[in-house]
């Protein structure tokens, strides 16, 4: 027996999707159906059940009852034949996790539109796309799927669990194809674009070829499709077994006549790299405790560190390591990031462990307090990816590096997943010593990392300077509103903090003077530690004026250089970290 999923447009200019749900040998007692509550790679409980306008069942062409249980349950009166379900979907989320259509694109995520009958998990899925009519679109719509054709838009999945990861799209899209190491890899493009598409083949193909060499050559898929929604502005990426979705800008696209790559298509290589990564690490190698995902509610962990923060780190130095970026260009992209941990106050008070486990309800729901209470598992995760890439090297005299630690837990636990301290046991075996104090102190633990001595064992030079662009450290973020700029975040244990400046507060002058904020910005900046600061402000529609004394400053802009004149050795090491021999 095998569950059988038809999609169709039901009304395109109001985004909704008709599913009909057909299952031999319903429960005789009553059939359950759910619908996943989230979406793997993106840890936040959606509740894609909320877009279900209505639902209806039939048996032998007779109704038959159906209520729902609670959010994402719904049970059937008892039959025992062939149950339909039919329902409507509601599809307008422009994101890569759900689902979206309109005239110009159809796109979806089966755990957005695949209702699972519970006791029929491990039976084959078939899904059937119905075409639309070309008058309802713009352009001749195509269709894209990792998904196994059986034939023309008729696919087949092992199991549900199988189905829902493989996102679809329909669309006019641009669609090309390139072959690494013998399979075939494609790549759509959907929106308007200008893109050089023999200068992005060729890039990603050269990407494609160091991840696959980067694993020992093992391939865990047939084929692999990048989905890419091209808009003015956007971006986001989400991985899944053979494909990944992705968003990106249009001027992040390489243009015609491209010499050196700049900093907006790196962006995009960058993201390729990034969820290309993942087929590896996360969706084949993964924590063990994610071989047993239940889509109805959270799924806790604490090695997004690892999964994410590893491959936060490996997506741009694999740019570098395949000479499409420069040393240079490569630093300063990590000083970015760098930059960006150095920013967050919520480094000091969350760790990397506590970060990964409470991605749920901290990072991934946010609020104006978030930059003082968390830190993020990508950007933090990747500088300690770093730091312990040096601390490998240092112990075993660069015998062994990270790249030794990916290896070998791809080696030997993709088919059982990571326990959280494995990680932990494969470094130590490496360098044959203890490392229990260094993850206490950063991953368990809100130590400083030691970024100063990493970067001085590779020639780097790693300084911090103040950045007169922002006000972080000042201690607020702002937004320009109407005519003022409003504080969207104050910062801990800084001057606008001690002061009493609150978010929501409007400014509407400095020292009496008012200015828009490039101006205000370039002005706060001007004052030194000890000098006073009148703010003029608006809070719930008064004037107040907030002295504010501006405190020490700890300069939180880093600056990467590549060192000169060293001693062979740290000259070797250098090379080595930075792949220039």
């Amino acid at each position: 027996m095998a569950i059988h999923y038809t999609v169709s447009v039901k009304n395109i200019h109001a985004h909704l999707f008709e599913v009909e749900l057909k299952i031999e040998g319903p429960n005789p007692l009553g059939q359950v159906f759910s619908l996943p509550s989230w979406i793997p790679g993106s840890y936040l409980i959606r509740d894609f059940a909320k877009n279900i306008v209505s639902i209806s069942a039939q048996s032998c062409g007779q109704p038959v009852a159906i209520k729902k249980l609670d959010k994402n349950h719904w049970i059937t009166h008892p039959c025992e034949n062939e149950l339909k379900l039919t329902y409507e979907v509601y599809a307008f989320d422009l994101s890569v996790r759900s689902a979206y259509l309109t005239n110009e694109r159809g796109f979806f995520n089966g755990t957005s539109l695949f209702l699972l009958p519970l006791g029929h998990e491990n039976e084959p899925c078939e899904l059937v796309i119905t075409p639309v009519a070309s008058e309802q679109t713009l352009g001749e719509w195509s269709y894209a799927t990792g998904l196994k054709e059986q034939s023309k838009l008729h696919y087949v999945a092992n199991n549900h669990q199988d189905l829902i990861d493989y996102p679809v799209e329909m669309a006019d899209f641009t669609l090309f194809d390139f072959d690494v190491k013998g399979v075939e890899h494609q790549m759509t493009l959907t929106g308007l674009h200008n893109a050089n598409i023999a200068r992005l083949k060729q890039d990603l193909k050269t990407i494609c070829n160091h991840h696959i060499d980067f694993f020992n050559g093992d391939i865990p898929f047939d084929e692999y499709l990048f989905l890419t929604l091209v808009r003015t502005s956007g971006y986001g990426g989400l991985e899944h077994k053979n494909s990944t979705s992705l968003i990106c800008a249009r001027k992040e696209l390489p243009a015609i006549g491209m010499g050196v790559i700049n900093k907006d298509y790196t962006r995009f290589l960058a993201l390729c790299s990034h969820e290309y990564f993942h087929a590896w690490w996360v969706k084949t190698l993964k924590p063990a405790s994610f071989h047993r995902l239940d889509l109805t509610r959270e799924n806790y962990t604490q090695q997004l560190w690892i999964f994410e923060g590893f491959t936060s780190y490996y997506d741009e130095l694999s740019l570098l390591r395949t000479k499409l970026l420069t040393p240079e260009q490569y630093l300063d992209l990590f000083a970015q990031t760098i930059t960006r941990v150095q920013k967050s106050k919520g480094r000091l008070n969350q760790s990397l462990a506590e970060s990964s486990y409470d991605a749920w309800t901290k990072f991934y729901q946010q609020n104006e307090n978030a930059p003082n209470a968390i830190v993020s598992y990508y950007t933090k995760g990747a500088l300690l990816a770093f730091v312990l890439d040096i601390e490998i090297r240092l112990r075993t005299q660069d015998k062994h590096t990270l790249d030794d630690v990916l290896r070998v837990a791809w080696q030997d636990y993709r088919a059982c997943g990571l326990e959280d301290d494995t990680i932990q046991t494969i470094v130590n075996q490496l360098v044959d010593d203890d490392l229990t104090p260094f993850f206490d102190d950063y991953l368990y633990g809100v130590k400083e990392l030691p970024l100063q001595a990493s970067f001085d064992y590779v020639g780097v030079d790693c300084k911090f300077v103040r950045y007169a662009k922002d006000l972080a450290d000042f201690g607020i973020t702002i937004k320009t509103q109407g005519e003022y700029s409003e504080i969207i975040q104050v910062l801990s244990d800084t001057s606008a903090q001690r002061a009493g400046l609150y978010v929501g507060d409007k400014i509407i002058s400095i020292n009496h003077q008012q200015l828009k904020e490039s101006a205000l910005v370039a002005e706060i900046n001007k004052f030194n530690p000890g000098e006073l600061i009148k703010i003029g402000i608006l809070r719930d529609e008064l004037l107040l004026e907030i002295p504010v004394i501006v405190g020490e400053i700890t300069p939180t802009f880093c600056r990467l250089n590549i060192k000169s004149n060293l001693d062979k050795q740290t000259t070797k090491q250098q090379k080595q970290w930075l792949h220039q021999e």
